[in-house]
């Protein structure tokens, strides 16, 4: 694909090639790697939707990687978790995470949101639903960063990275040792958390290894906190970039939910998602064999002309805005629910405790580099010191 993604100048780069793909290529396969990618909306909802045809079995070691009837039995003890009801009673807490977070920092008249606010306010609210001890979860973003930082490039996707590979796995053994040794504390003293419920949860009248729930932990502590770091800073970072939606949003306060989903449209905080050819395929007029790896480009997908009209204008009042930032399908995203509420508590709170918020671009916003996730690795934002009016939260 010619160039990495290191700056938001990156990222204009791989639209507009996204662009040039779909309208020539909508299917195309690597020939250093083979594998095939797909550009299209269409083809991106129908690979990652027909678990039949393409499964994602094999792709990872949790939940992502499973496919029906193992993903079902899982998914459902999962979803208890994020049930509307469940996600609703977190909003008081999450709203008072994010009034303390806010309080702290709003005199100091400049802040990174990232490492803040938008990477703290999801992993307390995932570390408090676990029961994480306090002092431990400054570990959780030496654990997401290195994971992050560790993403690989297609280039690198086929090629064996010794280096790389014995860090990921000590990534993942220190991550497994913790919640090793946590879980076995829950075993002989239950707390009222998620981990010892998840000790006690019987599915399909099994209960789940002590394996089960470890990659469990880890897949939540990892997705639940990422989705909604990258979904708050990419919104104030949109915002900032087309103050008449900021404008708009505080007009009219019921039009947060729909700026939100745009905000999920436009900057996708995932690129992609993985599959493979169960039997020999037909995509767009391209056969493509069984057995083959397919890249279902997302963020492709959510800038479509043919799905969404003038897709490279971020209108917060996009209707019907079907956008696949979270998935399609048995695997869309579990944590969708809580990313939604989180961010939605928050971002009017960041607007009244940081008024005339505005990003500092003296230089260029770094992302974490990878082909999986558009992450912001900091965003340095200015605003007064004085608390003005805005909007309250709405869900």
């Amino acid at each position: 694909m010619g160039h990495k993604l290191a700056t938001l100048a990156d990222v204009q780069l791989r639209y507009a090639w996204f662009k040039r793909m779909r309208a020539t290529r909508p299917v195309w396969l690597d020939e250093q790697s083979g594998a095939f990618h797909v550009f299209r909306y269409t083809e991106v909802e129908r690979v990652i939707s027909d678990f039949r045809s393409f499964p994602s079995q094999g792709v990872c070691n949790s939940i992502l990687g499973m496919d029906p009837p193992q993903h079902r039995s899982y998914r459902n003890l999962i979803t208890s978790v994020f049930t509307p009801r469940a996600v609703e009673r977190l909003q008081g807490r999450v709203a008072e995470i994010t009034q303390t977070f806010l309080e702290a920092v709003q005199h100091k008249g400049e802040i990174d949101v990232v490492t803040e606010l938008a990477y703290p306010l999801p992993v307390t609210v995932i570390a408090e639903l676990l029961g994480i001890p306090t002092p431990d979860r400054v570990l959780f973003k030496r654990w997401a960063d290195g994971l992050l930082g560790q993403q690989l490039s297609d280039a690198r996707l086929f090629q064996p990275d010794e280096q790389a590979s014995r860090r990921l796995g000590q990534l993942h053994k220190q991550m497994h040792d913790y919640f090793t040794a946590l879980l076995k504390e829950r075993a002989q003293v239950p707390h009222d958390d998620l981990m010892s419920a998840l000790l006690q949860t019987s599915t399909d009248g099994k209960r789940l290894s002590l394996d089960e729930v470890i990659e469990f932990c880890k897949l939540l502590l990892i997705a639940g906190h990422v989705t909604t770091t990258d979904l708050l800073s990419h919104a104030i970072r949109c915002f900032d970039e087309h103050p008449e939606a900021l404008e708009q949003v505080r007009k009219q306060p019921e039009a947060l939910p729909g700026a939100i989903e745009e905000v999920l449209r436009f900057a996708s905080p995932f690129w992609r998602l993985t599959r493979v050819t169960r039997n020999e395929e037909c995509l767009a007029g391209i056969t493509i064999p069984a057995g083959s790896l397919i890249f279902a480009w997302q963020a492709s997908a959510n800038r479509d002309a043919e799905a969404f009209p003038d897709p490279e204008r971020f209108d917060i009042m996009r209707t019907p805005n079907r956008h696949l930032a979270f998935g399609h399908g048995i695997h869309f995203c579990i944590g969708a629910p809580l990313a939604r509420m989180e961010v939605a508590v928050a971002l009017p709170l960041v607007l009244k405790h940081l008024p005339n918020l505005r990003v500092k671009r003296e230089k260029p916003l770094e992302l974490f580099e990878g082909e999986f996730v558009f992450g912001l690795k900091h965003l340095p934002v200015q605003f007064g010191t004085e608390q003005i009016g805005t909007l309250s939260p709405k869900v």
